[in-house]
């Protein structure tokens, strides 16, 4: 529980920017992530030691997010109420594009993954800075840490993430 208690304070403000970063609304962001440690609380009591909790937390986070989308209320019109309308026909007039969103939500999951596998210092420097939007003069101000490191620490993530997805861009020419 302790151990959980120190990555809460070192981890919420960079799990709090990825979850904003994909829900776009800071309050829904802000109740997400109580899910996500109240999951883990109640987790933690229960299973065996884990090894890497943050990349389990970013894990839970995901998994939320996609559960919040996958109940938010269909906006498909359906004001032609006929029933010889296709799938297709209904998708397009939703507005909704499936292959791209299939397309967004495998890119999103593997620089998730990918992101998990990144050492915890250079995760929280790439998500601070680059996804956070905060500066790096800022990011070293609060955590003491000295500026060319921040910026060193997010190089070698941003080289990790184009080695890691590098294969992803290839699979995504082929479909576009």
């Amino acid at each position: 529980m302790q151990r959980l208690e120190k990555v809460y304070r070192s981890e919420r403000t960079s799990l709090l920017g990825f979850i904003r970063s994909r829900t776009g609304d800071l309050e829904e962001a802000e109740d997400l992530l109580q899910d996500v440690f109240f999951q883990a609380i109640r987790a933690a009591s229960v299973t065996e030691p884990i090894e890497n909790i943050v990349g389990w937390l970013y894990t839970i986070a995901r998994n939320k997010i996609i559960d919040r989308y996958r109940r938010k209320p269909s906006t498909v019109s359906l004001q032609q109420e006929r029933e010889d309308l296709t799938l297709e026909e209904l998708l397009a007039d939703s507005g909704i594009d499936i292959e791209k969103e299939m397309i967004r939500r495998a890119v999103m999951d593997a620089l998730i993954e990918a992101m998990e596998e990144l050492p915890p210092e250079q995760r929280n420097a790439f998500v601070q800075q680059a996804i956070e939007g905060r500066t790096f003069r800022e990011i070293s101000e609060q955590s003491g840490v000295p500026l060319n490191t921040l910026i060193a620490r997010k190089r070698y993530a941003v080289q990790f993430l184009r080695k890691r997805l590098h294969g992803l861009r290839e699979i995504i020419d082929e479909l576009a």
